[in-house]
């Protein structure tokens, strides 16, 4: 669903920024400086309804089709900018974690949405 698709790929430095203010944003940090770039989305205080809100920050960053599944499997900052940075989508970002939870983490979140409606 990637309605504005950015003109010029971003540097990986860009991204990082972009990924960091996003993440400070979404968890409600005062500085993107807070932000860690080895710790998981859900250890660092997010939530699989977060995670949505991360990912229409960052789909208009990329070329690439983002999918939430992708950040659920790209979980760290690091993986983030790594996969988005990758126009092919190959998995190179996929951190251990999200390798091993992402049907947990995706069931989960699936509940979540229909405990909700």
């Amino acid at each position: 669903m990637n309605n504005t698709v950015a003109t010029t790929p971003l540097t990986e430095t860009e991204l990082l920024d972009r990924v960091r203010q996003a993440w400070a944003d979404v968890l409600d940090l005062d500085s993107a400086d807070e932000v860690p770039e080895d710790v998981n989305f859900l250890e660092a205080g997010g939530s699989s309804l977060l995670l949505i809100m991360l990912w229409e920050e960052l789909d208009p960053l990329t070329e690439r089709s983002l999918k939430v599944s992708d950040l659920f499997q790209h979980s760290t900052v690091k993986a983030q900018v790594a996969l988005l940075a990758d126009p092919t989508g190959a998995d190179e970002g996929l951190t251990e974690l999200g390798a091993r939870n992402r049907g947990g983490l995706l069931g989960r979140a699936r509940r979540d949405q229909l405990v909700s409606e």
